[in-house]
């Protein structure tokens, strides 16, 4: 078939999409979930993933993948990123990440990504703990940082509907778990419990809790429904936390089976490719 007959899969998300994150390199990893489902389907591939990418990064990438291939067949698959994530003017080296769980960073550019995020934290800092001059109070932060993040789930969703392209949305990671961290760097659970509570408010979590096009659990935001929780026994190693091969053979499963089921009304038997 003539690549211009074929369709365009567009995939986004961050490591767990990305084919070109130093962890798949170092342990062989050939090929991940975002060329098995290009190859099951027979669809050609645009792969804007990037490790340590946020949501609006994946979100404006795909809507200018979109654009720049107007003349094609598009079929849409996200796998979604966490809300604290920043990328300075879309650079693909200057995420910022706000994890507490990230792995030590090295060398000189490192070093000032992480001055940096401290220097924005503390800015956030002023905008909270200075109710004199700011107003903000923590639970608005945390509302204000879930609705960047949803605003540009829903709206991708939105945009791609209107232009009948279809499109699925799973989660590499908890879009909301971390929000805690941008205030505070440590890990504490009851305070998560708080604010997945208070983001529950955001108009944007109340329409994607509406989703029909969700790639395993139905409720985007259930606890341990993200990729990473549900495969964490396909690690690559104790400290390399993302998925093997046979984690991503799974992950491209999910999205093909539920592609089929909403998209082309057939049942799919599971592929060869997946395996105990």
């Amino acid at each position: 078939m003539s690549k211009s007959f074929r369709k365009l899969l567009i995939v986004g998300g961050d490591s767990w999409s990305d084919p070109d994150d130093p962890g798949y390199r170092e342990f062989n990893v050939k090929k991940i979930w975002p060329e098995m489902v290009a190859d099951f389907l027979d669809y050609d591939i645009i792969n804007i993933s990037k490790g340590g990418a946020g949501n609006s990064y994946i979100h404006g990438q795909i809507i200018d993948a979109i654009e720049a291939n107007s003349n094609r067949s598009i079929v849409v698959m996200v796998n979604w990123s966490q809300a604290i994530r920043l990328s300075l003017f879309e650079l693909q080296l200057a995420q910022l990440t706000f994890n507490v769980h990230m792995p030590k960073l090295t060398g000189k550019f490192a070093r000032k990504k992480i001055e940096i995020q401290n220097h924005i934290r503390e800015l956030i800092h002023w905008h909270v703990y200075h109710p004199e001059k700011f107003h903000l109070s923590e639970e608005e932060l945390w509302l204000k940082t879930a609705n960047i993040s949803l605003r540009d789930i829903y709206l991708l969703d939105q945009y791609c509907k209107t232009r009948n392209i279809p499109i699925l949305h799973h989660r590499a990671l908890h879009p909301l778990i971390g929000i805690e961290w941008i205030l505070k760097p440590r890990v504490d659970f009851e305070l998560r419990d708080r604010v997945l509570e208070v983001c529950k408010q955001n108009q944007y979590y109340q329409k994607i809790l509406k989703f029909k096009n969700i790639v395993g659990h139905p409720n985007f935001f259930e606890k341990g429904s993200s990729c990473f929780d549900l495969y964490h026994k396909y690690f690559l190693s104790p400290d390399e936390l993302h998925p093997n091969e046979s984690g991503h053979q799974l992950i491209a499963h999910s999205f093909i089976n539920k592609y089929i089921e909403l998209y082309e009304e057939i049942s799919l038997a599971e592929p060869s490719y997946v395996y105990d």
